[in-house]
């Protein structure tokens, strides 16, 4: 009998978020998806913290207006002590700053909470297979910062984009 692959069982996710009610719903989209597990629900980044070291998760869902700590804080911890997990962020905050930032700290993925829960299954599912699903809106402020850094290459390759024939 063979062992089963990652990419064969559920992933394991863990969950950090203060707001009962956006935890629950979180969870229930998470527990709705058959290709999910949901491990861990955590309300304070302590309670994730102490968790994590013997608990292995694919995937860590991150609040990043927790009570006792910045959500920054456990992204960075995360990483340290868990480094095959993918973190992705889950908040209200939008704006430039905690975006660099989380991404800064080690966040591969960056969700608005606003209608996060319809799609949530199918953004973890990306992230776990190595893409980065954000929303339009922090997609549109990756894009935007990095235009003004001057990036005219395309990403990944050798120059600026060749001219689409007329």
């Amino acid at each position: 009998m063979s062992i089963a692959s990652a990419a064969d069982r559920p992933a394991r996710v863990a969950l950090v978020e203060d707001d009962a009610g956006m935890r629950q719903r979180i969870a229930h989209a998470v527990q709705g998806d058959a290709g999910l597990s949901l491990a861990f629900e955590a309300v304070t980044a302590q309670q994730i913290l102490d968790w994590l070291p013997g608990h292995p998760v694919d995937v860590l869902l991150v609040d990043l207006g927790l009570p006792d700590r910045s959500g920054l804080e456990v992204i960075r911890a995360a990483r340290r002590l868990q480094p095959d997990c993918a973190v992705m962020v889950i908040t209200i905050f939008g704006d430039e700053a905690n975006m660099v930032q989380a991404f800064e700290a080690g966040a591969s993925g960056y969700l608005l909470k606003d209608g996060t829960e319809r799609d949530l299954g199918l953004h973890i599912r990306s992230l776990r297979a190595g893409g980065s699903p954000m929303s339009p809106i922090i997609a549109r402020q990756l894009l935007r910062r990095w235009q003004q850094a001057g990036g005219t290459a395309v990403p990944g390759g050798r120059g600026a984009a060749p001219a689409s024939p007329a």
